[in-house]
């Protein structure tokens, strides 16, 4: 039997989304909320790879990164039409932002909040990966540096709020999520949560 949640949440029905490049931590920082907020933990790329039967290396390789991210919309507009119960926690890819319909469902979808971390924290956490198709030829530094200049008002725009976790350990980021989360979601009109 799980253990109860330590810091249970009113969400109104809808998730907390986490944004930001590969490596910022989204799917470590979503176990974490997870499991402090009791809220069920979705991972859109591993919910496409299941989909398709192919890791996201070899759906670029097969299909395309231009595929992959129609993939990314049409998952985004069946969980903002669905709106699943429980609400969930929702791990993102890092390029889910790049297109502008999905900013827009991010922000309509929930509670989106952009983990920003510095390059040099992302080289440390992405330097023995092999899953990430962006990352396999070339400079990493400079491909990181990149992405994070092409997306970086992608994640603002998508974003209600940003969090620098360069310097904070998974639980110190889980617990300031937790509290933006209370304060946004407090601040809902209750017709927002029925719609």
């Amino acid at each position: 039997m799980a253990p109860a949640p330590t810091h249970p949440l009113d969400t109104k029905g809808h998730p907390i989304i986490l944004v930001g490049l590969m490596g910022c931590g989204k799917t470590t920082v979503g176990k974490a909320l997870s499991k402090r907020t009791g809220m069920p933990l979705l991972d859109t790329d591993a919910i496409i790879e299941e989909q398709v039967g192919k890791s996201i290396p070899n759906i670029f390789r097969d299909h395309g990164e231009a595929h992959f991210r129609a993939m990314d919309t049409a998952l985004l507009r069946y969980l903002l039409e669905q709106r699943l119960s429980p609400a969930p926690i929702i791990s993102t890819g890092g390029g889910i932002v790049v297109r502008p319909e999905n900013r827009d469902i991010l922000r309509k979808l929930g509670f989106t909040v952009w983990l920003n971390v510095s390059i040099g924290a992302l080289l440390n956490r992405t330097a023995s990966s092999v899953n990430r198709p962006l990352l396999q030829t070339g400079d990493r530094r400079a491909i990181l540096t990149r992405l994070l200049n092409e997306r970086r008002d992608f994640y603002r725009d998508a974003a209600h709020c940003r969090l620098d976790t360069s310097r904070m350990d998974v639980n110190t980021v889980a617990v300031h999520i937790c509290h933006k989360a209370e304060h946004f979601f407090g601040a809902l009109p209750h017709e927002h949560a029925d719609e």
